[in-house]
């Protein structure tokens, strides 16, 4: 498989869910989703996973209705990689350019970006992703693409994405043991930005929220450029725990109430309604008040909420998120939570569904923004290379992060050699 046979293939392994995704590159170069499955995840836990046995069942499950369905063999998948062991890092990496020309040329861009995986990390700890940010020429700073610039040095500003190495081995084990082989581990956030924020949106400034089931992911925007990522330990799982408890419920009613009935915003709601659990085992029947529930959920999401809006702090962008925030992810869905957003961040925000760019075709049950990561994880692989070409420079590993950091960037290297 691969691109040469048209065919991407994609695997999101959530907390609540697990997704087996495919799709096939038409003649003008979009891509077509032709199939999903998805099975509940029990072997995950705040995007991590706990059970090696579970995950590979799920995995399997599919994975072989996938194949099954659309009549086409995967044997390449481009996975996910999450959780609250991802960090970021800032590092500045420079090189004096010493070609005979006096231009800094592609090759002088990946030496210096190619550095930043030598850096020392912590034991048990790996790089995912070094995202450039920008350079700096002689002592001209803020340079966007430095390629035929003249000049004696080189400095270039990174944002490196590190995790835990046993997770990534985890997540390659369980794959493997499908019989797949792993295209590229993707740092999920960057997947999910990739199917719902325009370039526009990134060049303006936006903040993507992803609400999964165990984490919610954030990742900030300006310039088009990635600027900052984080994980908050808790996600849409953490409010169905909430309501159980708070309405003395079983965790599946739980659930259904936060979907069928829940809202983010108690003084929206009607304080009338009513809903009527039935009697369960011997329970007797109860009525819960749709203001409760609205007040559950309401304290929990406003506790996210306030950990989105310090880590927008954090990055000093908070003035220039020209595009608002965007919430995608299972989380988004619930009624009025846009509207709590916005009152709590004073930024304008909206929910942003897979579709969102042109690049791509599907169906408008596919359309979801619970599926924002697995069709965000196959557009990750449209723009790689066919297979067999030649990769950038000598080192096969070399090249394969430049084809990542090309999809990321691409203007950044469109100049010619």
């Amino acid at each position: 498989m691969g691109v040469k046979n048209n065919i991407i293939a994609a695997i999101d392994i959530g907390t609540t869910k697990i997704v087996a995704i495919m799709g096939e590159i038409d003649s003008d170069g979009r891509l077509r989703i032709i199939g999903m499955e998805k099975t509940v995840s029990r072997g995950v836990k705040r995007g991590v996973i706990h059970s090696i046995e579970d995950t590979i069942g799920a995995i399997r499950e599919v994975v072989d209705r996938l194949q099954a369905k659309s009549n086409k063999n995967i044997s390449k998948v481009y996975v996910g990689i999450a959780g609250q062991h991802i960090r970021s890092i800032k590092n500045r990496q420079f090189k004096y350019i010493q070609n005979g020309v006096g231009e800094i040329s592609k090759l002088d861009v990946e030496e210096i970006l190619n550095e930043n995986f030598r850096i020392p990390i912590e034991v048990g700890e790996q790089i995912l992703h070094v995202i450039p940010q920008d350079f700096v020429v002689d002592k001209e700073a803020g340079i966007r693409n430095p390629v035929g610039m003249a000049g004696r040095r080189l400095d270039g500003n990174f944002n490196i994405i590190i995790g835990r190495t046993a997770s990534a081995r985890n997540i390659e084990k369980c794959v493997k043991e499908v019989g797949l082989e792993i295209e590229e581990l993707v740092l999920e956030p960057l997947a999910s930005s990739l199917a719902v924020l325009s370039e526009e949106e990134k060049e303006a400034g936006v903040v993507l929220v992803d609400i999964g089931g165990g984490t919610t992911d954030i990742t900030v925007y300006f310039d088009g450029i990635l600027r900052h990522t984080a994980v908050i330990p808790f996600g849409g799982d953490i409010v169905t725990r909430d309501i159980k408890e708070g309405c003395s419920v079983l965790i599946k009613q739980a659930e259904a109430l936060k979907i069928q009935f829940g809202e983010a915003v108690a003084d929206l709601v009607d304080e009338e309604k009513v809903v009527t659990i039935p009697s369960v085992g011997g329970w007797d029947p109860k009525e819960i008040s749709f203001k409760t529930l609205a007040q559950i959920i309401q304290c929990r999401m406003e506790e996210i909420i306030e950990s989105v809006k310090f880590q927008i702090e954090l990055t000093g962008l908070h003035d220039k998120i020209g595009a608002g925030i965007v919430l995608t992810g299972g989380g988004a869905l619930l009624r009025n939570l846009d509207v709590l957003t916005q009152r709590k961040t004073g930024i304008d925000v909206r929910i942003g569904y897979p579709d969102s760019t042109s690049k791509i075709i599907l169906d408008e049950a596919l359309n979801q923004p619970i599926y924002a990561t697995g069709i965000g994880l196959i557009l990750n692989g449209l723009n790689k290379p066919i297979e067999n070409e030649k990769d950038l420079g000598n080192d096969k590993d070399t090249g394969s992060k430049m084809n990542l950091f090309k999809r990321f960037f691409g203007a950044m290297f469109d100049t010619e050699d």
